[in-house]
This record gives structure tokens, sequence and C-alpha cells, in this order.
């Protein structure tokens, strides 16, 4: 899939998020018919997030394609665990699919963690064609298959992450000196929150809220929608446009689930992936053009870093980055070669 990354001027209001999702629904009715097949969805995050609403729209989609055969339940929020206890489920068959981040796919393709590597990518599109190309992307899905019995169906552009704190305005890798970030309990992330000058300190995602308005962390990093949807505002004061990581969700299922479905059951599911990869992208996109004026109303104070600043920021993860990964966790020279790919 491509992403389509043009936004269609949504603007914010108190009900964007439900607003987006109804839009997002609004496909044909379907007839009620007794349903052959059960799939279960599971992920972490709740209503309003654009990835809630990829996972609504996938199971939309697949009723209506299937005209109402296959049905997805899904399991939001967390409800039967963080990303690590459903990366377990999904691969024991306790969940048929979940939207496993990359980093944990890892695991299994150790290549798979420079998808969401510090300062890694120019652009969303950047990103897109290491994940479509033949020799990386298709690659490492194909070796996902072989080793750990997981098909990727699709996926989409999760958002670029931006850095919050709750007391301190931070312009600069001194500034994080001594702040413990709460940062995803996955090892390219930890290199970068390193890299950005913070103590980073896993926390489940779950728990994440809690931990920031206890003080056990002093902030956390995110795509703009994704810490709206989950109230951080609540609890943070700044937020600091470092954009120092792309992120990307696949919509992950198990081999075994996916081989009991016949072959146009499985193309039902293939084009209900596409599609709702297609709204989370686009709703993400969206999102972050038009929620930082609800932020600033909600009592954020906004940080916009000039380029200089910035450079200081990439020049420190990238450096970080490097060192614990290039050579060790995949290829040497696999950085330089995913840089190559900016230009297309």
């Amino acid at each position: 899939m491509r992403y389509n990354l043009k936004p269609s001027g949504l603007k914010p209001s108190g009900r964007l998020l439900t607003a987006a999702f109804a839009a997002a629904m609004a496909f044909s009715p379907i007839a009620a018919v007794a349903q052959e097949v059960t799939l279960r969805l599971a992920h972490v995050v709740k209503e309003g997030d654009p990835a809630y609403i990829g996972a609504e729209t996938f199971r939309e989609r697949v009723a209506a394609l299937s005209d109402g055969r296959i049905a997805v339940k899904i399991f939001p929020a967390g409800q039967l665990g963080n990303n690590r206890k459903l990366f377990a489920q999904v691969q024991s068959g306790a969940v048929d699919m979940s939207f496993t981040p990359f980093n944990m796919l890892a695991d299994i393709v150790p290549e798979f963690s420079i998808v969401t590597g510090g300062y890694m990518f120019e652009s969303p599109e950047h990103q897109q064609r290491l994940l479509e190309s033949a020799e990386f992307g298709q690659a490492w899905a194909g070796e996902l298959l072989e080793k750990g019995n997981l098909r990727i169906l699709s996926h989409f552009f999760y958002g670029t992450r931006n850095l919050t704190t709750a007391k301190v305005e931070v312009r600069s890798p001194e500034g994080l000196s001594g702040l413990k970030i709460r940062a995803v309990p996955n090892s390219m992330s930890l290199a970068t929150v390193r890299g950005l000058g913070a103590a980073p300190t896993p926390v489940a995602w779950p728990e994440t809220f809690q931990a920031l308005r206890q003080g056990i962390v002093d902030g956390q990093e995110n795509p703009i929608p994704v810490l709206y949807a989950a109230g951080f505002y609540e609890v943070q004061k700044y937020l600091i446009k470092t954009q120092h990581q792309m992120s990307a969700l696949p919509f992950l299922i198990r081999e075994p689930s996916w081989a009991k479905l016949s072959a146009a059951d499985q193309q039902v599911l293939r084009q209900a992936a596409t599609e709702a990869a297609a709204v989370a992208t686009k709703t993400m996109v969206e999102f972050t053009q038009t929620l930082e004026a609800d932020l600033v109303a909600k009592g954020m104070t906004i940080v916009e870093l000039t380029e200089a600043e910035r450079a200081v920021f990439r020049d420190r993860v990238r450096a970080s980055v490097a060192e614990e990964f290039d050579g060790k966790v995949f290829p040497a020279g696999l950085i330089a070669k995913v840089h190559a790919l900016a230009g297309g």
C-alpha cells in the first residue's frame, strides 16, 4: 500500500476524534447473516487513537466484504495486556491478529528494528520505500513468515514522535540530563531516548498515564494524536517538537489462522487491511495537523525547535543508534543503505 498523506481539511473540535471515527465507519450496511469465521484482534490503544480507528475500519470492511460471513472481535485498550503480552498471544494462538510494533518483530527478524530508527527517515514516504523494497521490507516480511509463522497484511504510518515533559522546557540534549523519559520497552527506543539526552525508563503503555501523573517518569515521547487520545495534556506541560522517530504499525495475523481461510476470504482480509491502513494513515496525518491548537487550549506549551537545535538532537541520536545497532543487531552498512533510499 501507499501512504495517503494529503490532508482533507479536518478541523479540531471537542468531538474531533469521535467524528473522525464516525466518518471512517460510514460504509453501506450489510445483511445480518450467520458468521462462519471469527477472528480475534487485540491492541493497546484507546478510542480516538488512529490505530483504534484503523482496527474498527478493518472490522467493518471485513464484515461488508464477506457479506457478514467473517467477524472480527476486537479487544482494545490493553484489555488482554500490553504489546509484549499481545505479541506472545498472537504467537500462541490466544488471539489471531495484533498491531505488533516492528521493534518487537525484530525479535524474529533483527533488521525490522531499523523501521523506527531514531532520525532514520527524511519523510513518511522514505519509510514507506523501505517497507515496500524487495531487498529490505518485503524480504524481511518473508523471513518473518518463514521463521515466526506471522504474516503482515498491510501497515500504516503511525506518526512522528515528539517529546513531552511535565516541568521543563527542553531545547538541547543537556536540558534532558537527569530526566526520566518513558520509553517503549525495546532496544531501539531506549537507544533513541538515550541519544536525546534523557534516562530512558521503560513503562508499559497501559500504565503510562499513571506513571506520568505520579511523577514516576518526567515525560514521554509519542506522535501528537497518540498523546492527545491518551489525555497526556492533563499531566504534561511542554510538547517539544523533536520529531525524532517515525512510527509504522503492521496488521499482523498468525499464519495458522490465515491458512484456515479460503483463498477468497484471504483476499477479503488483504483488501480490508489495505483500506483500513489507508484510513489509519489519513487520520494520523490529519490529526497531527489539527490537534496542536487543541493541546494549547488545554494548557500545553508547544516548543518549536530551530533547525540547528534539532540537528544537535539528530546527530546525538544517530550516533547512539549506530553504536548499538550497526554491525551488531543488523548488518554493518544497513543504516547507510536506508539513508540512501531518501532520494527515491
